[in-house]
C-alpha cells in the first residue's frame, strides 16, 4: 500500500495563535491536505489548501516538521507541517470540511485533542 502524503500549515497570526479546525473524529488539526497533480510544490498544496478551507491567503515559511501517523483502518500517511502566517486580515470562513474554526495559543493548542505530531509542529514554530 502506497504511503499518503498531507501538507500542513502552523498558521500564526500577529499574536502568535495557531488556526485549528475541528475535523469529523472531534480532534483538532492543522489545516491542509493532500496535493493534487496540479500543485506544482508544497507550498502551493497549502496555499490552495487554506483557500478552500479558510478563504485564507497564507505567506508559506520553513518546514517544521514530517512524521508518519497511523490512521488505523485508512491507513498511515506522511505528514509534513510548515510555518505560514495570514496574508490579509481577512478573517477565517468555515468550509465543509471542518465543524469548527478556531485561534488557539500555543499553550491553548498543547491541551487540544490532537495527534502529538501536531502539538510537536505548533511547540516548533513557537520556538522560532
Amino acid at each position: 500500500m502506497a504511503l499518503n502524503v498531507s501538507i500542513k500549515a502552523v498558521l500564526r497570526d500577529d499574536e502568535g495563535r495557531v488556526l485549528l479546525g475541528c475535523n469529523p473524529r472531534g480532534e483538532w488539526e492543522l489545516l491542509g491536505g493532500r496535493p493534487n497533480p496540479e500543485d506544482t510544490s508544497p507550498q502551493e498544496t497549502l496555499r490552495r489548501e487554506l483557500l478552500e478551507e479558510a478563504g485564507l491567503a497564507i505567506t508559506v515559511g520553513p518546514i517544521l516538521d514530517s512524521w508518519i501517523y497511523d490512521l488505523g483502518d485508512p491507513g498511515r500517511i506522511c505528514l509534513v507541517t510548515y510555518l505560514a502566517s495570514p496574508a490579509t486580515t481577512t478573517p477565517p470562513h468555515l468550509s465543509e470540511e471542518h465543524s469548527e474554526l478556531r485561534w488557539f495559543t500555543p499553550a491553548q493548542a498543547q491541551e487540544a485533542t490532537m495527534p502529538q505530531g501536531y502539538k510537536d509542529s505548533i511547540a516548533a514554530a513557537s520556538a522560532r
